[in-house]
Formats: structure tokens, C-alpha cells, sequence
């Protein structure tokens, strides 16, 4: 099947790219609406996953362009994807004119799913979604949320670690100026990601960030962002020691130690 995913977090197309790809589907991954139909212009695709909340072009408008050129693109089956979950949501969206509706994070037993029957419209929400991984960031764990795969584990592990700290950034920011669209977008924009690792503590984080910045209600957002700031510090600090490897680790050594180890190498050295 041709697939065709926007998405503005790297970490969602990386995983979702492999898992597809690994089912035999053919998949092309964009960045943002306008990208999607950039890509439409080219060639054409079964089913398009949208998410909702995207820099330059949102889900829903990018949606409408597709409908209102469907003699030209045919009519693609066009999923939403949405950090959004209540029921509201996903009769809104419905209603816009998706034709299903998977609500993040997603488990590809649920995407899958959908895909082999995509030609019926249907609702998903956050089922087959897996459990939240130990805090304790073993790679044993993080490497079963990818399928086993550690390459692609160390390419999402380095991805967040070099957007983490911009989305804190703005996110803080944000908050400083009182600018709850910003707000709402980067923890939006964070949430996503923190969902791949399991860190079920900060994406609640990233959740409340993201209701103060709707709401334009600020009173609890700098509490919520220093206990984000603590559960990023502790996630980075596992997946600094993983990404940095380069071979599966040996007679039980820690993704810690095995840094250690290559400081050590360069001070001699």
C-alpha cells in the first residue's frame, strides 16, 4: 500500500517509517500540510495520515485542499492524526471530512489495522498503544519499542536529544510572554516524541502545558515545566549513554558505563 505521512516530529516519521516499511507498505514522509501536497503532485497514495497540529499547513487545511482536488488526486482514504483524544475531537474531525481518526500515540497494531481495511471508515483511539516503559531507560525496554531495532533507536534517541532542548526552550519562553498558541504548539510538539520512550510522566507534563496554552491559563504552568524539565533531564540522561554506542551492550554493561568507557579512551589517548 502507498502511504503518505506528514508529520512535524522526526521521532514519529523515523518509527513510523520503519514499521510500515518492515509490513511491506511503500511510505513517503513529509514535514508539514504543504509538504503532503507537494508530494500529491508527484504521485499518488492509498491512504494519507495528517497530523492535526503542523507548522505551515495544518491536518485539517491541508485536508480540505486534497478534498477540493480529489478528479485530480483521486480519493484517498486520509487518517487524522491527533494528540487530541475525547470523543469531541474525533466526531470534530469526522465531521471535518477525515475518514478515520487515530488518536497518539498510536500503536502500529492499530495502524495496521486500519491499513488492511482502509477502504471502510472507521474511529481509532489509543488502543494497542504500548506500556510505559521503567524510568530506569534500559535499553532492553527501549529497544522493544521499536521492534528490536537498535540503529533505529539510536537515530530517534539523537534526534530527541538535539530537539528536546529547543522545544524547553520554547516552551519556557512561552510561558514567560504568556503566548498560549506557542505554548500549546511546542508541548504539543514534545508530547509526541516523549510517547516513543515511554516517559509516561512528562508526556502528562506536556499535556498540562498544552491545556494552560488553550486555556490561556498560566497560574500552573511554570510548576508544570520544572517538574518537565526534571523528567527530560532524567530521559536525556538515558539516552545520551544509548545513543552514543555503537554496538549492542556486552556482559551487561549500562548505557552509562559504556560512556565512561570512550571518555576514558580519549584522556589516554
Amino acid at each position: 500500500m502507498r502511504v503518505l505521512l506528514a508529520d512535524d516530529q522526526e521521532e514519529i516519521r523515523l518509527l513510523t517509517t520503519h514499521q510500515l516499511e518492515r509490513s511491506g507498505h511503500r511510505i513517503v514522509t513529509v514535514a508539514n500540510g504543504q509538504k503532503a501536497l507537494e508530494a500529491l503532485q508527484n504521485e499518488t497514495f492509498d491512504v494519507i495520515l495528517l497530523d492535526e497540529q503542523m507548522p505551515v499547513m495544518t491536518g485539517l487545511e491541508a485536508l480540505k485542499a486534497i478534498r477540493k482536488q480529489e478528479k485530480k488526486y483521486g480519493r484517498p482514504v486520509v487518517i487524522a492524526l491527533t494528540g487530541y483524544n475525547t470523543d469531541p475531537d474525533r466526531a470534530r474531525l469526522l465531521n471535518a471530512g477525515f475518514d478515520g481518526v487515530i488518536g497518539k500515540p498510536f500503536g502500529m497494531k492499530a495502524l495496521e489495522e486500519f491499513l488492511h481495511g482502509a477502504a471502510v471508515p472507521v474511529v481509532l483511539s489509543r488502543q494497542a498503544q504500548p506500556q510505559a516503559v521503567p524510568q530506569s531507560g534500559a535499553a532492553a525496554d527501549l529497544l522493544q519499542r521499536v521492534g528490536g531495532d537498535e540503529k533505529l533507536l539510536r537515530r530517534i534517541s539523537q534526534t530527541f536529544l538535539r530537539d528536546a532542548p529547543k522545544r524547553m526552550v520554547e516552551i519556557r519562553k512561552a510561558i514567560r510572554s504568556k503566548n498560549g498558541e506557542k505554548l500549546a504548539f511546542f508541548a504539543h510538539a514534545l508530547k509526541g516524541p516523549l510517547s516513543i520512550f515511554g516517559a509516561e510522566q512528562a508526556r502528562q507534563h506536556c499535556q498540562g502545558l498544552l491545556e494552560c496554552g488553550q486555556s490561556r491559563q498560566y497560574a500552573e504552568a511554570p510548576r508544570i515545566y520544572e517538574a518537565l524539565k526534571e523528567e527530560i533531564a532524567e530521559l536525556e540522561s538515558n539516552l545520551r549513554g544509548y545513543a552514543s554506542q555503537k554496538a549492542s551492550p556486552r556482559s551487561g554493561a549500562t548505557p552509562k558505563g559504556k560512556r565512561r568507557v570512550i571518555k576514558s579512551k580519549r584522556k589516554s589517548g
